[in-house]
């Protein structure tokens, strides 16, 4: 499979001078405290890498994969998590680290599973914010970078852990392609041959 080229959309200088500011944040906001890192699989993991390297504070690292499954049509949108580590949440300081928030529905659902397990106090951070996607009013904490428009054209963001069908998460930036088209679904014709 050949993969389209990327546009840059923030090159490796402005992630890490984002990188330095939202470390320096996060650690005076959890000044005093150890705080546990949590990191949505796995889109999140060059970011999380990144990050927690610049937080100047004693931390512990642990992830949780979520997904949204979209029926077909305009049925529901069901989210599960079908991974989660036996993380300590109760009493403690969650700094929750998400790769893109659009809908916000993943967020929202995963915001409530860990509240159910009574943190101390719960706050996120995004690499992506879309604020124009929402259809849950969910807000991030921080955000490396909000895109307050849509990006032209629908294009898809890549790079710097994001991917599309595995591809790209090694790019040391974070760019755009062309949004994916969809397969095609097919029309099924059963024929039955008649017996003369």
């Amino acid at each position: 499979m050949t993969l389209a080229k990327p546009e840059v959309l923030f090159d490796e200088k402005q992630i890490a001078r984002r990188m330095e500011e939202l470390g320096r944040e996060i650690g005076q906001s959890f000044a005093g405290s150890e705080p546990c890192v949590v990191g949505l699989m796995k889109s999140c993991l060059v970011f999380m890498a990144d990050l927690v390297r610049r937080i100047p504070l004693d931390l512990t690292c642990h992830f949780v994969e979520a997904s949204s499954l979209r029926e077909q049509g305009a049925g529901p949108v069901r989210t599960a998590i079908v991974y989660s580590t036996e993380i300590p949440y109760e009493g403690r300081d969650i700094l929750l680290l998400d790769d893109v928030i659009d809908t916000g529905i993943t967020l929202s659902f995963l915001l409530d599973h860990i509240r159910e397990r009574r943190p101390r106090s719960l706050k996120v951070c995004a690499l992506i914010d879309k604020p124009g996607d929402r259809k849950i009013d969910v807000h991030p904490d921080w955000a490396a970078f909000t895109l307050k428009e849509p990006l032209k054209d629908a294009r898809y963001i890549v790079g710097y852990g994001l991917d599309h069908a595995e591809g790209y998460r090694g790019l040391p930036y974070l760019g755009t392609i062309p949004r994916p088209v969809p397969p095609v679904e097919g029309r099924k014709i059963t024929i039955s041959g008649g017996g003369s």
